[in-house]
């Protein structure tokens, strides 16, 4: 019987682990949850189990929340509605869907609140609009072939430096090469947007260089969004994201200079360990110690 030598199997391994968009010591990051801002637990379970299908579990025994696929929506409970203004930069969650144009009408039947009315993308059958969930979340519904949780959409001040932020610290791949050409002149088209995006998971972010031109472009009907102001406390608190092992991403992270806006420690409430740190542009981002789902749900 021949032997591998011990060299080339490690070189195996390590060639396996980069296929699959992983290494050992810089693993990528799966996501793990959106966390709003909510007045009223019951009510926000209720709009998303009937609007979405989220399904309403009990995270680690202890607290409402729910299950959407590959991810959770957590909630902190508030005592006053959050401010509600499209400034920060988290700007909205997306679902998707299969027959927009049609089920548009489905989704007014369940007294759901249009933000934005329906409207043409590129393209044939192609289409989406925008609602508002309990607090005034965002939330957009566009054309995807499905009816699952599938994007979340940031704005920055700077496409590169967000994206380049989350491909350095998260493990995640641009779809873009980084730097991204900022466009010129006139922004009056889709086409001319400066966006760059990342997958993590089945979840898709969107980064769109903030509206901040006058006239604003077609698809943002408020004034000129100059500054962004921070997610956190706004009914989109934060987004999170997991390892199996965070110590050593926080020593990554903080060597890095990356601002930690909270150390590790356990969250009681929820059972969850994770530490908390700014993203660009004030993105509260939460890194989570935890398995990858759908078995990561359900194990401590």
């Amino acid at each position: 019987m021949t032997r591998r030598p011990a060299a080339a199997t490690l070189c195996f391994f390590v060639l396996v682990l980069n296929a699959l968009g992983q290494s050992i010591d810089n693993p990528r990051a799966h996501f793990h949850h959106v966390r709003l801002n909510v007045t009223n637990v019951d009510e926000s379970i209720r709009f998303y189990s009937r609007v979405f299908g989220a399904v309403p579990v009990k995270f680690h025994g202890v607290s409402d929340a729910l299950f959407t696929e590959r991810s959770l929506i957590l909630f902190n409970k508030v005592a006053q509605p959050p401010p509600s203004e499209l400034s920060s930069g988290i700007w909205h969650i997306g679902w998707g869907g299969v027959d927009v144009k049609n089920e548009f009408e489905w989704w007014k039947k369940q007294g759901v609140d249009i933000h934005t009315p329906l409207s043409p993308l590129p393209g044939p059958d192609n289409y989406y609009f925008y609602i508002l969930g309990p607090d005034k979340e965002l939330i957009e519904i566009n054309t995807m072939g499905h009816h699952r949780f599938a994007h979340v959409h940031l704005f920055a001040s700077d496409v590169n430096e967000t994206t380049r932020w989350y491909v350095e610290h998260l493990g995640v791949t641009p779809q873009r090469p980084i730097p991204v050409q900022k466009p010129e002149g006139d922004m009056q088209t889709l086409r001319t947007i400066w966006i760059n995006s990342f997958r993590c998971d089945n979840v898709s972010f969107i980064v769109f260089g903030k509206p901040d031109r006058d006239p604003s472009p077609p698809w943002w009907p408020d004034r000129p969004l100059r500054e962004i102001k921070p997610t956190q406390g706004r009914p989109i608190d934060h987004v999170a994201f997991s390892f199996r092992q965070i110590e050593p991403v926080f020593q990554r992270m903080q060597a890095a200079g990356a601002k930690i806006v909270e150390p590790i420690a356990v969250q009681d409430a929820l059972k969850l360990k994770s530490f908390f740190v700014l993203a660009p542009d004030d993105v509260l981002v939460e890194i989570v110690e935890a398995k990858p789902f759908p078995d990561g749900a359900w194990e401590d």
